[in-house]
């Protein structure tokens, strides 16, 4: 089911453990019910009937939707398994219905899609970037000078995270096509701690694909939330600055497994994150070829200078690091060909 709210987007939740809870009440009564008919003389009745209560106790005070926390390895064979399956990942897709008509439709508004990929794939990402060694991930920080945008937090392309390779596939099979014209999805992990945030800006970016170039410009922005019960007193809210400022609409919550989407260039920017913990997501752009709009004015050679000096003395120690690390596994989508040519700062 697809509710329409502004150019919010409700979906259907899908399956979930009602039917596990089900299959252990009719366990439990069934249970209850055979000790009550024993027919076992005396106290040992007794006892079974005591011993079959406590059981059942026990497993009806457990949470049905609980499950035991994945780990990474356990995270990444799910996700792999679930990608790989043709038929599942086509029914999946087209339960959604086609992202390109939400886009249309909404006419540059901002979409949320709600529960937007299955609850176990969802609870797999989430473990994975949990589980993510703290050298994958880089600082990317800037402080607002000239044109860039003033920004905080951390980032580690899924390209250098073999256990979510399986995800670049579906992204571009999410949008193949916008208008009839081929995108070319590029995504990265995003990790918000305390204090972290990004300003005002419009995601306006001219990439390089496989040559300098062949450029391509970011046209879709889509961003993956994937922190659990994640409220608006915590921070890291999108707000969406092309919205009505007293509408509901303007300040987005980063609900889990919500997916949200525009056409770029749009302004928006991430208030800063109050809780102390981690805010995940997913984020990226889909991008299409030639220069689809003029990009701010170039900042001058001195703060291009300054800039390039700062990104270099963080980058070097991670250079060096990755320099002595085995290469990533050839297979893989053609985006995988494409990112190599990426700059790391673009790609971020």
């Amino acid at each position: 089911n697809v509710k329409f709210v502004g150019a919010r987007v409700s979906m259907g939740r899908g399956p979930r453990t009602r039917s596990k809870l089900a299959a252990l009440e009719t366990a439990s009564s069934a249970s209850k019910q055979d000790v009550s008919l024993s027919t076992v003389a005396g106290g040992k009745a007794k006892g079974v009937k005591r011993s079959v209560s406590k059981k059942i106790s026990k497993r009806e005070a457990q949470d049905p939707d609980e499950e035991a926390p994945l780990s990474g390895a356990e995270a990444a064979k799910r996700l792999q398994a679930w990608a790989e399956n043709e038929s599942k990942l086509q029914r999946w897709l087209d339960s959604r219905g086609g992202l390109e008509e939400r886009i249309l439709e909404a006419g540059g508004r901002v979409i949320r899609l709600r529960d937007f990929m299955p609850l176990q794939i969802a609870d797999s990402a989430l473990a994975i970037l949990e589980s993510l060694p703290e050298k994958v991930w880089e600082l990317s920080e800037q402080g607002g000078e000239y044109d860039a945008a003033s920004h905080k937090f951390w980032s580690a392309d899924v390209f250098d995270v073999p256990e979510l390779a399986p995800l670049r596939t579906v992204f571009w099979k999410m949008l193949k096509e916008l208008r009839g014209e081929p995108t070319l999805p590029i995504f990265s992990c995003g990790r918000y701690g305390a204090s972290d945030f990004i300003g005002r800006h419009d995601d306006r970016a001219h990439v390089p694909f496989f040559s300098d170039d062949n450029i391509y410009s970011r046209t879709v922005a889509a961003i993956w939330y994937l922190t659990k019960e994640w409220s608006q007193e915590d921070g890291g809210c999108l707000l969406d600055l092309q919205a009505d400022e007293k509408s509901s609409d303007r300040k987005l919550v980063p609900v889990y497994n919500s997916l949200v989407v525009f056409e770029v260039p749009h302004w928006h920017a991430v208030t800063a994150v109050t809780a102390q913990r981690n805010r995940y997501s997913i984020f990226g752009w889909w991008h299409q070829k030639g220069k689809r709009y003029e990009l701010p004015s170039s900042l001058p050679a001195a703060a291009k200078k300054s800039t390039k000096k700062v990104v270099v003395r963080k980058k070097i120690a991670k250079k060096k690091e990755k320099a002595e690390q085995d290469d990533l596994p050839s297979s893989g989508p053609a985006t995988k060909k494409a990112a190599k040519k990426v700059p790391r700062k673009q790609r971020c």
